[in-house]
């Protein structure tokens, strides 16, 4: 994050570090790292998802093991027999609901899955099962100067967007509209560098 406190501090015209210390324009830099990653959920970008090592659900529970520590919320739940690997065969979908339907008794399979108050609760099953996660994930907020922005070129973005801020906190409209127009041009480049690679196989 070192850069990009620099960077921003050019843009503000404070390169001897007089007026705006670290303190203030990190929260700054936080603030545009969160508005970045919506950006790049937004389009889809391979970044901001992840995907679980099986888990281990033990019968009669009703929730799964402890969750990544980047996790922020489902998208998909997948369930094999208990002691299958990612790589086994028979890995089947499972469907989310608003609620477990009523009646729902335990079958040898989960089938149920929801997500409420940041948890993933299930229907449960007789025997034990292995479950795989797709979910989006929570890229590293940095904290000190030395932490790493964890977003490829990401530094553009922003050093821009985060002297918009601090320009708009202390009044200078002229700064935070100029900044302003330069996040957003470096925003497109940004999200362009960070949408994957992959290209569909077959075409309509």
């Amino acid at each position: 994050m070192s850069q990009v406190l620099s960077t921003v501090r050019t843009y503000l015209n404070d390169d001897n570090n007089t007026q705006f210390p670290d303190p203030t324009i990190i929260p700054k830099i936080q603030e545009a790292h969160r508005e970045l990653q919506e950006e790049l959920w937004v389009m889809g970008s391979p970044l901001v998802r992840g995907q679980t090592a099986p888990l281990a659900y033990a019968t009669p529970g009703l929730v799964l093991p402890a969750l990544p520590a980047d996790f922020l919320c489902p998208t998909a739940l997948f369930e094999n027999a208990a002691g299958s690997v990612a790589a086994s065969p028979g890995w089947a979908p499972m469907t989310e609901a608003f609620y477990i339907p009523l009646g729902t008794v335990q079958v040898a399979t989960l089938g149920w899955w929801i997500w409420q108050q940041e948890q993933i609760s299930l229907a449960g099953a007789t025997v034990n099962r292995a479950v795989i996660i797709q979910y989006r994930r929570l890229i590293t907020i940095p904290v000190v100067a030395t932490d790493l922005i964890g977003i490829l070129f990401g530094e553009s973005y922003l050093a821009a967007r985060a002297a918009a801020i601090v320009a708009g906190t202390v009044g200078n409209a002229e700064v935070f509209a100029a900044m302003t127009a330069l996040a957003k041009e470096n925003l497109g480049k940004v999200l362009s560098a960070n949408r994957g690679q992959q290209k569909p196989s077959m075409k309509p």
